[in-house]
């Protein structure tokens, strides 16, 4: 699992973790039953208070993306075939898509042009796409 935060981010860190976590379940390469990092494994691997992970992992199971099981760790919740994945897919899809713009309105208001934003956004992507945090996970057959 590669997770990338971006300390200096206007999106709150949670929010960053709870996403990214949120779209590799989305996208399958998290898959049902994987077993994710301990609270606080994943706080140290990212440097982030353990409080922010746990409210992470609690929020994600609220929404039925991860499962807490009690002494044995947090999962990725199973998913039935019913459409439930791509919802979770198109739901996160929006969400980038509010980011974003939330972003671009910052840009526009501090006087970048859309060359600049488009140039800054292929940076990052660029960034993003060699410099990930490596999580490991495991995948359990329960």
């Amino acid at each position: 699992m590669f997770l990338r935060i971006e300390k200096g981010s206007a999106v709150p860190i949670s929010r960053q973790i709870a996403g990214q976590i949120a779209t590799l379940c989305a996208s399958g390469r998290l898959a049902g039953g994987d077993r994710l990092p301990s609270v606080r494994e994943l706080a140290r691997q990212l440097a982030v208070n353990q409080n922010t992970v746990l409210r992470v992992y609690e929020r994600l199971t609220a929404e039925g993306v991860l499962e807490m099981r009690h002494g044995q760790g947090t999962f990725v919740a199973e998913r039935n075939t019913d459409g439930q994945s791509a919802e979770l897919a198109a739901d996160q899809r929006q969400r980038i898509a509010q980011e974003l713009r939330q972003v671009v309105g910052q840009a526009l208001a501090l006087g970048l042009t859309a060359d600049e934003i488009h140039l800054l956004l292929s940076a990052a992507i660029a960034d993003v796409s060699t410099n990930p945090v490596t999580i490991s996970t495991s995948h359990t057959s329960e």
